[in-house]
């Protein structure tokens, strides 16, 4: 058997990711980021003290240090790698990959660059996301995404489901109108450019709504499992057994 040694800080043991979480109240449901039944491996969760989403998506540099001592302390507990429950805590990104010693992934968006590479280069890529003047141009340099990609973006802003749904405390959320409001953007999002290979979702409430978006628009799609998963699936790595 192996040797355990104690962490001084750790409550518990075995997490695998850590993440930050707005400072808001909300129903988080099935497949978002901020329900643990959302995935197959423990994750543990924090709550950034003040990290309201206005000041999440400006990256108000006076979160800083509350977002660094959050982090730590997930770190403290021993988890793997830190990640987050709204895309725009990628203004924290460089911030935070400086002040931890495990990976940070803050944003879904961070998967630009990844899933750029893939496409051919008359091919746009779109990015579904919950607000579209706070994806600024600062925000998608922060993916590190080429500036020469076409990007087609539209935010679910002016759906009124989707934002009483940000509401703060927002009472309940009906996933059934809300995926029809998902849908019908990703849909126009599809017809807005006819050679558009991928779709990433930026907002850590729109993976439950992945799937239906893939069907309705046929595209490959990304969100913030499919990276937290990618972090997960490299941190253990399975044996293989089979013929040869």
């Amino acid at each position: 058997m192996p040797v355990y040694q104690t962490r001084p800080r750790a409550d518990a043991y075995g997490y695998c990711v850590g993440i930050l979480l707005l400072d808001v109240r909300q129903p988080f449901v099935p497949g978002d980021v901020g329900n643990a039944t959302s995935y197959d491996y423990p994750v543990l969760y924090r709550t950034v003290p003040g990290a309201t989403p206005d000041r999440v998506f400006v990256g108000d540099p006076e979160l800083n240090d509350a977002v660094i001592e959050t982090a730590r302390e997930l770190e403290a507990q021993g988890v793997k790698g830190i990640s987050s429950d709204c895309g725009f805590f990628i203004n924290f990104q460089d911030l935070l990959a400086e002040a931890v010693d495990v990976p940070v992934f803050l944003s879904s968006l961070l998967q630009l660059p990844l899933v750029s590479s893939f496409l051919g280069r008359d091919q746009s890529l779109g990015v579904l996301t919950a607000n579209t003047a706070a994806l600024g141009n600062q925000v998608l340099e922060l993916s590190g995404i080429a500036p020469e990609r076409e990007l087609v973006i539209r935010g679910m802003q002016d759906n009124p489901r989707w934002n009483a749904a940000f509401k703060d405390p927002a009472e309940e959320v009906d996933t059934d109108v809300i995926e029809h409001e998902v849908v019908a953007e990703a849909k126009a999002l599809r017809g807005s450019s006819p050679r558009l290979g991928a779709i990433v979702l930026e907002c850590s409430l729109m993976p439950p709504y992945a799937r239906a978006v893939h069907e309705a628009t046929g595209l490959p799609v990304y969100d913030f499992m499919t990276l937290i998963n990618l972090f997960q699936r490299a941190t253990h790595q399975r044996p293989y057994q089979g013929y040869y």
